[in-house]
């Protein structure tokens, strides 16, 4: 039997694709009476980790990543602004590291259900990029939804 939903972990990258899957688990959470955790993850640029090793952190010219954790702080908190008269409860977390890591670390953690956006990628984009929700998907150790972003407009095909 499933278990009732209480506690959902929403990431977010501050797409199209994550306003909808936001969206989405906030239905639930209202119908549910499940409460929502907001995880943003801050991946440094390559070449930021780079820098900071050959650098030495505080070494000047180093680069200065507690700005670059701040602004995804900022943007987490103005995100989401856009939800704050929601009925269910909202909690924000901003972690550093690898998205799929760190959203797989933190669903072991008591968590009912995660949502995420995915952008759908197929054939060499994805072999290439790789995907955050796959790994997730494949490798979580409770439920995961992933909700697409846009809904494409698709052209009428004749019948007959």
């Amino acid at each position: 039997m499933a278990q009732p939903i209480r506690r959902i972990l929403v990431a977010t990258d501050f797409s199209e694709y994550s306003r909808r899957a936001m969206q989405y688990a906030l239905s639930l959470g209202e119908r549910m009476g499940a409460s929502i955790d907001l995880l943003h993850v801050w991946e440094p640029p390559p070449t930021l980790e780079a820098e900071s090793l050959m650098l030495g952190a505080g070494a000047p010219g180093a680069p200065l990543e507690p700005s670059g954790l701040a602004h995804a702080g900022r943007l987490l908190h103005a995100w989401a602004e856009r939800y704050h008269a929601s009925a269910v409860p909202l909690r924000l977390q901003l972690e550093r590291g690898s998205a799929a890591d760190t959203i797989l670390r933190l669903a072991n953690t008591g968590y009912d259900l995660v949502v995420m956006g995915t952008h759908g990628r197929t054939g060499l984009a994805r072999l290439f990029m790789g995907s955050v929700a796959q790994k997730v998907v494949a490798r979580a150790t409770c439920p995961v939804l992933t909700v697409h972003g846009m809904e494409e407009e698709q052209e009428a095909l004749p019948v007959g």
